[in-house]
């Protein structure tokens, strides 16, 4: 079972609707939509439907010229539902942005370690004859042990 995915997106000029090119959180939940139904269909073959979210916090701003990564870590698994922890890393900004008035245009800063900007969770929902496979129950144990495989 695959119970995360992580989207990297740059915050483009025309994500960019507020005065000082900060990136409106509707943008975020966006994105937060298409790591979870990434999730979902890697795990039960379906998008499933997202019934709300729960707990949310925004902490930090995202401006246009952001690198940024969309987590969704599937952490409970129900009969039908599912809980998805969402979060939003900020790992680079323009330099210019980041204190450095005199930095070139497209100069930017690897933020070490990533800013988490927001976080929170959603509950989904997959319809029985919609899962794929066998599904297991429960709380996921370690969320990142599959990850730290990989690396």
């Amino acid at each position: 079972m695959r119970n995360q995915s992580i989207l990297s997106y740059k915050m483009f000029p025309d994500y960019g609707s507020n005065l000082g090119d900060v990136v409106p959180v509707g943008k975020q939940l966006d994105i937060w939509g298409d790591a979870e139904t990434e999730v979902m269909i890697l795990n039960d073959g379906d998008e499933s439907l997202c019934l709300g979210y729960e707990d949310v916090h925004f902490y930090h701003d995202l401006y246009v010229g952001d690198q940024v990564d969309f987590k969704a870590t599937m952490v409970k698994i129900g009969n039908t539902s599912r809980k998805v922890k969402l979060e939003t890393y900020k790992v680079a900004t323009p330099a210019r942005r980041n204190g450095r008035p005199d930095a070139a245009e497209n100069e930017v800063d690897v933020l070490d370690p990533p800013l988490l900007c927001s976080e929170g969770y959603s509950v989904l929902v997959v319809k029985k004859p919609q899962q794929r496979g066998v599904q297991p129950d429960g709380i996921v144990a370690d969320p990142w042990a599959e990850v730290d495989k990989v690396i």
